[in-house]
């Protein structure tokens, strides 16, 4: 190594963690992908412009596919974790999604797109199972929550990538970009240490004593190690029914209930429903400011705008602080979003009302990557201990995977029920009711490590 290299080390010590997050954020690039594909390709197969024709309900299905694949994602996730550790899972996690494009780049008929959807969301879960964990063990407490969003960040931009690319280049073009960025993402990770946690839990403590000093050049290794070790010391000797009653223990079992409401608050929140039918939204309330094509690149510029922003506070207040801005912000937006489509219901002139629609739809994108995007995964990787922690998250994405499903099956079934106001009315309701929820019940972990929030939820 050069004296300048040396130097350089030296007065970055972490940038190691840093190129973590990076490629963990490549990762959820692709994903985002995969998710803002739905906007302007469904609203293709709507039109019938696409390479091949879809019925109405075979379209409605290729957006249900991606949420059904969730489930079975979270618990091959969990149990990949658990046996190969954060860094295999994500690699095996991007081939396989790396695969998907593929099938969407040779598909020539819908169950080509089914399977691909399927993947994908398969995909996205293990990825929201690994990636907490990953970087919450190879990450310091004063920059955990900073980490954990510029990777969460990576899926916003690809969300947004998808929505401005895909009007312009055909399915198997964009497939390409994404099979681009998958190939990056496998390089960069290869390239890291595992985890220290999961060597320890190996017994490869030459390797975890590498990986702390890798991770941290400025590291007083012995006292990581300890620390690590006092918190995978059970891990070994437990069984699986020990896991099960270890998790329903009082504490376990009160912050496991905490975090599946709130993921359930999260996927029920509006979120998947605007992000995947963004353009036909647009359509239905009459925009023409904007043509209903662009108006998915407006949410996701906010969404970036709000993502980036939550980088520079959600390491400076506490997660139960950003939590209820961010809820508040989208319950408002909501309801104004819900009066836009009452008044083009009692006749008012739509040329009146596109700054409402265009303001609540945009400004809805910026509240909801500032908390309710990224607090529940901060929080899945930080409130367990290492014997239960990939049961726990498996449990709780498992149960977003369900919740993904039925927000976007419940859309299109309300829609056919009750006026599309009241929906969104309805869900700004719901959505205040997260806000209170997480007020009263969101613990406070800012700059613990992982170790010390233990310490602190045993006391509590």
């Amino acid at each position: 190594m050069t004296q300048s290299s040396g130097l350089l080390l030296s007065k970055y010590p972490l940038w190691l963690q840093w190129v973590g997050a990076f490629g963990v954020m490549l990762k959820l690039f692709a994903c985002g992908l995969s998710v803002g594909w739905a906007s302007p390709y469904l609203a293709s197969f709507t039109s019938g412009t696409a390479p091949f024709p879809a019925t109405t309900d075979e379209v409605s299905w290729m957006a249900s596919t991606y949420q059904l694949g969730r489930f079975p994602g979270a618990i091959l996730g969990a149990v990949g974790v658990q046996y190969f550790g954060g860094k295999i899972v994500i690699i095996g996690n991007a081939v396989v999604l790396l695969i998907s494009w593929i099938l969407v780049i040779v598909s020539n008929s819908v169950p080509w797109i089914y399977a691909a959807r399927f993947l994908s969301g398969l995909c996205a879960e293990a990825a929201n199972i690994c990636y907490p964990l990953y970087l919450g063990d190879i990450s310091s407490p004063s920059i955990r929550g900073t980490l954990m969003v510029l990777a969460i960040n990576g899926l916003t931009f690809g969300i947004v990538a998808g929505y401005a690319i895909g009007p312009y280049v055909s399915m198997r073009v964009f497939s390409g970009i994404g099979v681009a960025l998958i190939i990056g993402c496998i390089v960069i990770v290869t390239l890291l240490p595992q985890s220290p946690y999961y060597l320890v839990s190996k017994n490869k403590t030459k390797e975890a004593e590498n990986s702390v000093l890798s991770y941290n050049r400025k590291a007083d290794v012995q006292l990581e190690m300890d620390l690590i070790r006092k918190f995978v010391a059970r891990t070994e000797s437990i069984t699986f029914t020990d896991r099960l009653r270890e998790l329903n223990l009082p504490k376990n079992r009160k912050y496991g209930l905490i975090l599946i409401a709130l993921i359930f608050f999260m996927q029920t929140s509006g979120m998947n429903v605007l992000i995947t039918y963004t353009e036909s939204i647009a359509t239905r309330g009459m925009l023409s400011l904007i043509s209903p094509s662009t108006m998915p690149i407006t949410l996701g510029g906010l969404t970036i705008l709000g993502a980036w922003t939550s980088m520079y506070y959600v390491d400076k207040f506490e997660r139960k602080t950003v939590w209820v801005f961010s809820t508040a912000g989208l319950a408002v937006n909501l309801i104004a979003l819900g009066t836009h489509f009452y008044l083009l219901d009692v006749g008012v002139d739509p040329s009146y009302l596109q700054w409402l629609f265009i303001l609540s739809v945009s400004i809805y994108g910026a509240f909801s990557s500032m908390g309710m995007g990224s607090i529940p995964y901060i929080l899945l990787s930080e409130l367990f201990g290492s014997n239960i922690r990939t049961l726990a998250i498996c449990i709780c994405c498992s149960v977003g995977g369900l919740s993904g499903f039925v927000g976007i099956y419940g859309y299109q079934y309300l829609l056919e029920v009750i006026a599309e106001s009241y929906i969104y009315w309805i869900t700004g309701a719901w959505v205040f009711v997260a806000l209170i929820f997480g007020l009263v019940l969101v613990p406070n972990t800012k700059g613990k490590t992982l170790t010390e929030i233990q310490d602190v939820l045993l006391e509590n």
